[in-house]
């Protein structure tokens, strides 16, 4: 076989096989099985697919071209790959000559039969070609539905409407427009459905895990459901009085402690719906279970909280809340807020009624980002524990407790993550196993720095929290790929994937505190990865040359 545009015909032509028919006639000359034949060749076959796609390029230049070529009058002629199956009425079938996209074909070296038939006849033929995919390419993120989980949701969200509310089918997003290659590519799209994916982390507090210590079931729904109810229960009741928090925003008089259920729900503000609800909840923890508030359970507190202020407050206030693990298995976590006049924030969220970073004049159960102790050097909390809000925080990412790069990045990681997680839920049971996954997929230090820093400065810059949300579920996509390693680079204004084929590479970019794979593009540029022959390897190492981390990784796996 020639290079793509070589005009000679190579394969099996003219090798058929012809089944079917009347063979006791065979002899006769009307019997239409002896009249059928097919035969297929190679006439080109596609040139190595990009790493990157650029709009200099031409999809003529990596499709497979065969020639066809029957006799008999077949009804019907076509030619499958075992992925996809064209006829004679296709677009890409001119006369005797067919051209295969490249998304139409499977990985590597793959046979093609051409088929004729008629009135039950048939007469085969086949031909090879080869589809060069690199081992290292950009991954373009694509809007899809994901029609399995769509009908999951109509069948169990408790909104009759939640898909439109979330925005339908969301088809514009920096993480969706910032990169886009050619449609008949194929080997390098990766679907999403964004709207989707946000139902399981808005409806996993119905299903949390058992516990020993606690019964779920009194953490969640039937916490949220006491709210402005008369339960009957008098220890619920009670707890509903307090038992001498100062509470809410530290004042003393009517607010000691007491949860006033008309003034939670008619709250105008983020903050002042949770000043009631939060102080509620620790006081039915210290009720209704056995140990209280404790940090260790901030995998509840999340979805309590959100769901709290959602389903009873008659604002349309708006929260998603999210957790994570500081030093020592301390809980933690961050909740998004919009208010009623439409303006938005973002807090830290406290799981426990008496945190290090509280002052006298500040509780600091869940202060602005930039009022948190944890980011203030002074703080006893900042002191006792590293924040993943700190990573890339100039002069502040470490400290004499954690002074470990790849571990704070690795926490990092696991903060941006959990916007969008939900390991709860029974459909998503393979995330939990997530973490163990992450050698799999790895931010470049620069995007993960652009990211904390959005989060730690919200309240200040503009950025889009959904944009935000809408990236880190596309990284809980990748970490359900067990199979794939994947890189994600650029910043979150311009978040770019990739997938590697060599996972020694997602190592290096977990410890690469210098910033040498933040331009991505360039490793993409340099290290395609083919299965190449050895004097193709031999050229393409005379042409090029590596500097730095970067030259160790030219044709990794080659």
């Amino acid at each position: 076989m020639k290079a793509a545009g070589a005009a000679t015909l190579t394969g099996l032509a003219g090798c058929n096989t012809v089944t079917g028919g009347d063979e006791s006639n065979n002899s006769n000359d009307n019997n239409p099985s002896q009249d059928i034949s097919v035969s297929i060749s190679t006439e080109a076959q596609p040139s190595q697919l990009p790493s990157i796609w650029t709009d200099s390029q031409s999809i003529e230049d990596y499709q497979a071209q065969f020639s066809v070529q029957s006799s008999g009058q077949p009804t019907q002629v076509t030619v499958s790959n075992g992925k996809v199956q064209i006829n004679r009425e296709s677009e890409q079938w001119q006369e005797n000559s067919l051209t295969v996209q490249p998304g139409q074909m499977k990985k590597g070296q793959q046979e093609f039969k051409a088929t004729a038939s008629r009135n039950g006849a048939t007469a085969e033929d086949t031909a090879q070609a080869s589809k060069p995919t690199p081992g290292n390419y950009k991954l373009d993120v694509v809007p899809e539905r994901n029609e399995e989980l769509r009908n999951t949701i109509q069948q169990k969200s408790d909104e009759e409407n939640y898909l439109q509310e979330k925005g339908g089918f969301i088809t514009t997003d920096p993480t969706l427009d910032t990169y886009s290659s050619h449609e008949a590519l194929g080997f390098d799209k990766l679907g999403v459905d964004l709207a989707a994916l946000e139902w399981y982390h808005d409806n996993d507090y119905e299903e949390l895990a058992p516990s020993p210590q606690t019964d779920p079931s009194s953490e969640t729904s039937q916490f949220i459901q006491s709210i402005g109810t008369d339960t009957g229960n008098p220890q619920i009741e009670q707890a509903k009085q307090g038992y001498g928090f100062v509470y809410p925003n530290g004042e003393w008089g009517e607010s000691f402690g007491h949860f006033n259920a008309e003034k939670f729900s008619n709250a105008e503000t983020v903050e002042e719906a949770l000043d009631w609800i939060h102080s509620y909840y620790f006081n039915w923890q210290r009720t209704m279970t056995n140990e209280g508030p404790i940090s260790s359970e901030n995998n509840v507190y999340a979805p309590v909280l959100e769901q709290a202020v959602e389903q009873k407050n008659n604002r349309d206030l708006e929260l998603h809340a999210w957790e994570f693990q500081l030093d020592g298995g301390h809980g933690n976590g961050l909740i998004y807020g919009k208010n009623a006049d439409g303006t938005d924030e973002l807090r830290i969220m406290e799981t426990i009624k008496g945190p290090v970073t509280a002052t006298s004049e500040d509780p600091q159960m869940h202060p602005l980002v930039e009022n948190s102790g944890y980011l203030e050097p002074g703080n006893d909390g900042y002191q006792q524990f590293w924040h993943p809000l700190r990573f890339g925080w100039e002069g502040h990412s470490n400290n004499q407790y954690n002074s470990n790069f790849e571990s704070n990045k690795r926490k990092a990681s696991s903060l941006v993550k959990n916007i969008a997680s939900s390991p709860i839920t029974a459909e998503v049971e393979g995330n939990k196993a997530s973490m163990a996954r992450a050698e799999k997929v790895a931010p470049t230090t620069e995007y993960l720095q652009d990211f904390t820093e959005k989060l730690r400065t919200y309240n200040q810059n503009d950025a889009d929290f959904q944009e935000l949300h809408n990236q880190a579920k596309v990284m809980n996509e990748l970490l359900k790929d067990k199979d794939t390693n994947h890189i994600i680079y650029g910043d979150t204004g311009n978040p770019q994937y990739a997938v590697v084929e060599d996972e020694s590479v997602v190592e290096d970019v977990w410890q690469d505190e210098q910033g040498h794979y933040d331009d991505f593009n360039q490793f993409l540029r340099d290290n395609p990865s083919y299965s190449m022959s050895a004097e193709e390897i031999d050229a393409t190492l005379e042409g090029e040359e590596i500097e730095g981390d970067m030259g160790q990784q030219t044709l990794a796996g080659a």
